[in-house]
């Protein structure tokens, strides 16, 4: 007898629901004409977080592979104060407004170098980052702010220095060193303002890198960091502290720490709106600069 057998039922495959295409945010660049103005203001806003990131990227490279790392913001500005506390202080006798020379030189190179390191760094971010121009989108003034962001961190422990060195000295802390931060954001302002005009600058002459160096090298000494501000003439005090905001900031440091005072509310005031001005000058030449940034690292 033979038995028919059914065909063996086919099993569908599995129907495979394709999964909905996610949304991806995009961020429409449009071109204009450039310039300062709030809209930049406000897209430098919303671009802080990369700010912080350059900012950490700037210390983490400056110290990589480095022995004694973070420790080269104290044993510079120590060394410098040492020396000139041996051929100044002790043998040309210049005066430190009654401060022991070594702590006074010391909060003159803490001020100076933490200038110098700002402004230069500022000057070059825009070269040295030159391939971020060319291929990713950011307001082209986050580099220079955070170069000056990555000197103050190394701001910090050259503080902490000097209020060891003062302590040693037997200058105890008082309530005037709450206004520490006053003289240290005036020197951030000031290596901000010629850091955006400088940088924008070096893209186009190349010669910026070369003079800025032998500029600091004279604001060394036409800034009081190994004498007092007390010595320039009276009548021409102010202004000069005023048209020199380290300047300012350097006796500010020096009232505040090694004297227990209050900094002089006319110099540091008139400083700071003097900054300001610096800024907001250096922040308008780098944008209408910044267009011809990409053609012309």
């Amino acid at each position: 007898m033979t038995i028919a057998l059914e065909p063996e039922t086919a099993i569908p495959p599995p129907i495979k629901v394709a999964a909905p295409a996610r949304e991806l945010s995009l961020l429409e660049v449009v071109g204009g004409p450039g310039g300062a103005s709030l809209g930049a203001l406000r897209d430098l806003w919303s671009f802080r977080e990369v700010v912080s990131a350059f900012t950490v990227r700037h210390v983490k490279v400056k110290y990589k592979q480095a022995a004694i790392g973070i420790g080269w913001s104290v044993i510079q500005p120590v060394a410098s104060a040492a020396l000139f506390a041996v051929f100044l202080g002790r043998l040309a006798n210049v005066s430190s407004d009654g401060a022991p020379y070594f702590l006074f030189a010391l909060a003159g190179m803490v001020a100076w170098t933490t200038f110098s390191s700002a402004a230069s760094g500022s000057m070059e971010s825009l070269v040295s980052d030159q391939m971020m121009l060319r291929k990713v989108y950011f307001p082209r003034e986050v580099l220079p702010i955070a170069a000056v962001g990555a000197v103050l961190v190394d701001f910090v422990p050259a503080l902490l220095t000097l209020g060891v060195g003062a302590v040693l000295y037997g200058v105890y802390p008082a309530l005037s060193w709450l206004l520490v931060p006053l003289p240290v954001l005036l020197l951030a302002l000031t290596a901000l303002g010629l850091g955006l005009g400088l940088s924008a600058l070096n893209v186009y002459y190349r010669d910026v890198r070369y003079v800025l160096p032998f500029a600091l090298q004279l604001g060394l000494f036409a800034s009081p960091v190994v004498y007092p501000l007390s010595i320039v003439p009276e009548a021409w005090r102010t202004l000069y502290a005023i048209a020199n905001p380290v300047a300012a900031a350097i006796d500010s440091l020096r009232r505040i720490v090694l004297h227990g005072e209050l900094p002089d509310p006319v110099i540091l005031g008139g400083a700071f709106a003097w900054a300001l001005v610096l800024v907001c000058g250096g922040y308008i030449l780098f944008k209408r600069l910044e267009r011809g940034f990409s053609d012309r690292v």
